[in-house]
């Protein structure tokens, strides 16, 4: 019997490691030298010793304005280094386990990988012998800076046990070249039989006791979800017995204000998961306090260099000083130019790939996504009947939900009605009259007050945002609106009572005229009586 017990924990172990990981995330920290040598091939083995290059997290590069870590290119700007290498190890418990490496990668000009000094990839180079003088024959412009390249399927047979090294190559084009970039991700792949996943996975819904997991395959399958609170002891699962490649999944029963490691995958076996980086946070007890951050994405959907820059400074931040995010607050024209399925798979699926597999998306439209709104309604899942808190709206354009002491309402200035009176404002006024929540936030794409890209004296949506449901959200307290449309940061001081034109604006209107800041006239105070 001992002996039965030992065979089964060891089939147990192993297949619990068949699964898609993550080996090396987008964004990462690499070793990197930048000094124009020649560093012939010693360099791309995993003994090389990499003490003295530099360290910086990626994208790696000079020139777009969005690296997170500038390399150097020479004291000449009209004859900069040809060549710029990188190297980065990782570890792996049991390589016979991984079936396959995909890698997704974004360079300009090209690059040569290796994975410990086998070659894996070589992209916008020439064939045969390469040096540190091999110019990429492709110049790299536009919106290819921002587009990764996946590789899928690639040989795992150079992995060893214990420690590996990935070694990269960064071409320019010619020396007068006036930018490269250089980011990437590595993914243990997929074991046969398994289909791929091509989007996700990303959060929807959270609440105390609740999370809704969605992704996207190549293949119809069916879907299960492992989870626990430790990566090695996702003891619990969910199941859908349903084939398809739109996976959608709700686990509940869970703990409030409590971390979660998961997995997703099929029947056979989990895909992806199973490491810190894919995990959730679930929603405190409503009612309770606490800090709350919250990343507010406007207009974003751009899919280039600035969206990305964007992306790098924030995570960056919240890496560094090793912080949390609780939620992702999207302000609508989330996927240029038109809101469809492709757009958002590069403007938001390709662009936040980390940050949506562990922080709770919730999102609002704008007149973008109205181009594709379907692509919108079936992207994301939204609360309808009130399941994360508020009163159910009916609709996913439009919803509220709670997290801590904290009632937020996301609206639609679009699409749909503006009137008083009208489905939205009455729904409205039924949420705002049942919360008690110390603090209200509400988000739509229209900005009340604006003069930057756009003007809300002229223009009628932002009129009506203004004049319709700013007396309804005074009268109920409201503490913060964000918005997005109009693409330039601009905040207002804290006002009450103005509804018209910007040349009404009196004094009486205004309850604050500081800067908000807590280093300079202070924030804004709320006192017990919500004023």
């Amino acid at each position: 019997m001992k002996k039965a017990t030992f065979i089964l924990a060891m089939l147990y172990c192993s297949l619990s490691t068949v699964y898609s990981q993550t080996l090396i995330s987008t964004n990462a920290s690499w070793k990197y030298l930048d000094d124009g040598s020649d560093q012939g091939t010693a360099w791309r083995a995993t003994g090389f010793n990499d003490t003295s290059w530099q360290s910086g997290n990626a994208e790696l590069g000079y020139g777009d304005g969005g690296e997170a870590t500038v390399v150097s290119y020479g004291n000449d700007a009209n004859n900069k280094y040809i060549t710029t290498y990188f190297r980065k190890s990782f570890n792996v418990i049991n390589p016979g386990n991984i079936a396959g490496l995909d890698l997704d990668l974004l360079v300009d000009d090209g690059a040569a990988i290796y994975l410990n000094g086998t070659e894996l990839v070589r992209q916008n180079l020439p064939t045969g012998t390469i040096n540190y003088l091999t110019h990429a024959p492709n110049i790299i412009s536009g919106g290819a800076e921002q587009t990764y390249t996946s590789y899928n399927g690639l040989p795992s047979t150079a992995l060893v046990a214990g420690n590996n090294v990935i070694a990269v190559e960064v071409h320019q084009r010619d020396g007068t070249s006036s930018d490269i970039g250089f980011n990437l991700s590595l993914n243990a792949g997929s074991p046969p039989g398994q289909p791929d996943v091509v989007r996700g996975p990303y959060l929807q819904i959270g609440t105390s006791t609740s999370v809704v997991v969605k992704w996207r395959t190549d293949n119809p399958s069916d879907s299960k979800i492992t989870y626990g609170t430790s990566p090695g002891n996702l003891n619990q699962s969910v199941t859908s017995g349903t084939s398809t490649t739109e996976h959608e999944m709700t686990i509940s029963g869970l703990s409030p204000n409590t971390t979660y490691y998961y997995t997703i995958g099929t029947s056979i076996g989990p895909i992806e998961g199973g490491t810190a980086d894919y995990s959730f946070t679930t929603s405190p007890v409503p009612g309770t306090n606490q800090p709350v951050r919250a990343w507010v994405l406007g207009d974003c959907g751009t899919a280039d260099g600035n969206a990305a820059a964007v992306r790098n400074a924030y995570e960056n931040y919240v890496n560094t000083n090793s912080l949390h995010t609780d939620m992702i607050l999207m302000l609508g024209d989330n996927a240029y130019n038109s809101g469809t399925d492709s757009e958002y798979q590069a403007a938001v699926f390709n662009m936040y790939t980390n940050m949506l597999r562990k922080a709770v998306l919730w999102a609002c439209p704008g007149n973008h996504d109205y181009g594709t709104i379907n692509a919108y309604l079936n992207i994301f899942t939204q609360p309808t009947s009130g399941q994360a808190g508020g009163i159910g709206s009916g609709t996913e354009r439009y919803y509220s939900f709670d997290y801590g002491n904290i009632h937020f309402i996301s609206l639609d200035s679009h699409g749909s009605p503006r009137n008083v009176g009208g489905a939205q404002y009455n729904w409205l006024q039924n949420d705002l009259n049942n919360t008690t929540a110390d603090w209200i936030v509400a988000y739509w794409h229209h900005p009340a007050y604006t003069n930057g890209s756009h003007n809300s004296d002229s223009e009628s949506f932002l009129i009506q945002m203004r004049e319709n449901f700013l007396p309804l959200f005074e009268a109920h307290g409201v503490d913060l609106v964000l918005s997005g449309h109009s693409h330039s940061y601009e905040r207002t001081f804290l006002l009450n009572g103005h509804y018209g034109y910007s040349n009404s604006l009196t004094g009486s209107m205004i309850l604050d005229n500081g800067d908000g800041d807590p280093t300079g006239d202070g924030a804004y105070d709320k006192n017990g009586s919500g004023d």
